[in-house]
């Protein structure tokens, strides 16, 4: 076969990704095909479109009215296109690049054909392609598996079969159109050719909040989509395969979405009515081999009885609670937390504590605490605390998942944390959750990071769930201006933000003398005739043993550093707190100490004399000391080019040198002074945009703002 193939490809929104797709097609090996690029701003698009495809008559650009739905823009493809076969291609897939040779080899007499799907997250570009096999499955009976995806894509097919039947997409849904397309094609069609070499990669959408594909499109607007389509389709002219895809889709839709939204009930009066209908056109036999709970959903909303199916629906919730709780300790306290805890008073005077995850006692959590203790007596507190420690004030304590960690959580007015909670965390109506967070940001956060590389992390589902925890936040602590910004955009944070600066560096102001430094040194048995370098660098998300166990391979070059000015100096290492790696030591005693076990990190600022780091933010709070700071970024281009990327300019905008090799770091540390002078400038300028608003009160504005009078 020699035919033209009109490859139809909606652009909006995927600018940039579009080069990809059009790439693949590039490369195929098959070459007698045209492509209609649909956009509402054709010349705007071209302004990102490499020049090789807008030199080439094979590629049209074709300008579409704005907000046009994917389905709208396919239609005017449609109606455009030349070819004898249409083939549709999302603008943010691409195609492996014997795909529409294979197609169109083994299409033969057939109307149609379907090529392999594989989905990716694009963090590796090659392409997959087989053994010469040219594998052919043929279905029939079974050929509604083939639109497992709901989906148009991948399938070749013929033009004068969609243009005999008038088939076009639903202009009406934005999602689900491409089942008013397929449906009626898959009737018309009982053999369908499937190849397995002819791969499609889809991309795996890793920003459901920002930039999220239709199947990340909110429930408000799948479920009444999806209830439209089926209405419409529903018929019984249908074949049996049509009548059972389509029951089965709404049937897996409804247990799967809709019954984890009806935990909350008062979700039911937005979808009941809709639900009704549609469920009432389900074949009977469709049920016979499902369970019992969802058989009798079935019957309630059949019924058309909202209350009767509200507490059917509540008592079902209670059933699969207590059936999870009783698999494990944990899930049994979740149950009380949930069905008991949760459901009891709240005591208005009591405060829940959380930093870095019951770790430690420190951070601005502690100091709001201090502050409290001095200033707010009528309070009651409860810390989070997963190792026994000291705390002023003889506060109660709870390990982290423990029972009394649940019913605290649970009856406590107020929330302190600055990490992410837990997800079994159900914030309650008329709970105050204040999050401190722990630093101003340098590697990119949240909602703004491209791709989440770490283990066992799907990017969708971080955000997704990131997203989650975001909402619960009533209070949110900034350090300055620059992080108020980035916080609002990338943890999509709407609620109260407090300009306060970070109560943790109130003692960096009200602190900062000789006679603290002494003092906290001798705590920890340190010389006090010698000056510390503090070697504070973040973690790497790719390096790793386990999910949360982090691997750091320490490039600072110890041994030299001690033979060089172990007479004038001292060096503690400060790990991220999510690092694993025990650091080796052998032959550094009374030079090298590691203190990543010290609770509190800006009381070892005080401490220090001159700061060395990596991309870790603790940099920005010890400038407000106005000490040396050197940047030891060995492996800058891989971090900031493939894990985080960073939000200000590393060479134009920090207080101090980036250092690559250990010969740097030693002769910076021997010329430290001249350094410092170079810097100086630079080092008032940062000062100035980050630590202005430490003024040594954040922790009491912070009091004053969410705490009642």
């Amino acid at each position: 076969m020699n035919n033209l193939i009109s490859v139809i490809t909606p652009a909006e929104k995927n600018e940039e990704y579009i080069n990809t797709a059009l790439e693949s097609l590039r490369k195929q090996a098959y070459t007698n095909f045209e492509v209609l690029v649909l956009h509402s701003d054709t010349d705007s698009l071209k302004k990102v479109i490499d020049d090789a495809y807008l030199d080439d008559d094979r590629y049209r650009f074709i300008d579409t009215p704005a907000d046009l739905n994917v389905g709208a823009a396919r239609n005017i493809g449609i109606e455009e296109a030349k070819g004898d076969y249409i083939y549709f291609l999302d603008s943010d897939d691409y195609i492996s690049e014997n795909m529409l040779q294979l197609l169109s080899d083994n299409i033969g007499e057939f109307p149609m054909i379907r090529g392999r799907m594989k989905s990716t997250d694009f963090s590796s570009s090659s392409v997959i392609i087989l053994p010469g096999t040219n594998k052919i499955k043929m279905y029939s009976t079974r050929r509604y598996n083939l639109l497992r995806t709901n989906s148009a894509i991948n399938f070749l097919i013929s033009k004068a079969v969609i243009d005999r039947m008038n088939l076009r997409f639903s202009e009406e849904f934005k999602t689900y159109s491409d089942l008013t397309f397929m449906i009626p094609l898959m009737e018309e069609i009982e053999m369908i050719p499937y190849s397995y070499e002819a791969i499609y990669f889809r991309r795996r959408r890793n920003d459901p909040i920002n930039n999220p594909s239709l199947r990340q499109s909110p429930l408000e607007q799948l479920t009444p989509d999806l209830l439209g389509i089926y209405n419409q389709l529903r018929t019984e002219e249908l074949s049996e395969e049509a009548r059972k895809y389509l029951d089965d889709k709404l049937l897996n839709f409804y247990r799967k979405r809709l019954v984890p939204e009806f935990k909350d009930d008062s979700t039911i009066d937005q979808y009941f009515e809709g639900l009704v209908e549609s469920i009432k056109k389900i074949d009977p036999e469709r049920l016979e081999n499902k369970d019992f709970i969802l058989k009798n959903d079935v019957k309630a909303i059949q019924s058309n009885r909202k209350n009767i199916f509200r507490k059917l629906s509540n008592f079902n919730h209670l059933l699969r609670d207590i059936k999870k709780g009783f698999t494990s300790r944990k899930g049994r306290k979740e149950l009380l937390y949930k069905r008991v805890f949760k459901n009891m008073d709240f005591k208005d005077n009591l405060v829940v504590f959380e930093s870095f995850q019951g770790k430690s006692y420190s951070d601005s959590p502690k100091y709001i605490y201090e502050y409290m203790l001095e200033n707010k007596k009528d309070y009651k507190f409860v810390w989070v605390m997963n190792n026994p420690g000291k705390i002023p004030g003889n506060p109660e304590t709870v390990k982290r998942f423990s029972l009394r960690y649940y019913y605290y959580l649970a009856r406590a007015k107020y929330v302190v944390s600055n990490v992410r909670m837990p997800n079994s965390y159900i914030k309650r109506d008329g709970q105050s959750y204040l999050q401190t967070w722990h630093g101003t940001p340098l590697k990119r956060l949240a909602g703004d990071m491209a791709d989440v590389h770490m283990p066992g992390t799907n990017s969708a589902r971080y955000k997704r769930n990131f997203n989650r925890e975001t909402d619960k936040w009533d209070y949110l602590i900034a350090p300055n201006q620059y992080s108020s910004d980035i916080f609002r955009r990338a943890f999509w944070f709407n609620n109260t933000m407090l300009q306060t600066g970070y109560p943790r560096n109130d003692i960096l102001t009200n602190r900062n003398d000789e006679e603290t430094m002494k003092r906290l040194k001798r705590r920890i048995y340190l010389p006090t005739n010698k000056k510390i370098i503090l070697y504070a660098p973040t973690w790497r998300d790719d390096e790793y043993y386990k999910v949360g166990k982090y691997r750091f391979d320490l490039n600072l070059d110890l041994h030299r550093m001690k033979e060089q000015f172990g007479d004038e100096y001292i060096i503690l290492l400060r790990m991220h707190y999510v690092v694993a790696s025990n650091i080796d030591l052998t032959d550094l005693e009374g030079f090298a100490y590691d203190v990543s076990k010290y609770s509190d990190v800006s009381e070892l600022y005080l401490m220090s004399d001159i700061l060395i780091t990596d991309y870790s933010s603790v940099f920005f709070d010890y400038a407000n000391l106005k000490r040396p700071i050197l940047f030891y970024t060995y492996d800058i281009e891989k971090y900031q080019g493939q894990l985080r990327g960073f939000y200000i300019d590393m060479e134009t905008e920090l207080p101090g040198p980036l250092l690559m090799n250990n010969d740097d770091v030693m002769d910076t540390i021997e010329n430290i002074d001249e350094v410092s002078e170079k810097y100086k400038e630079r080092y008032e300028k940062f000062h100035e945009r980050f630590c202005s608003w430490d003024d040594g009160r954040s922790s009491e504005k912070v009091v004053d703002a969410v705490f009642e009078k």
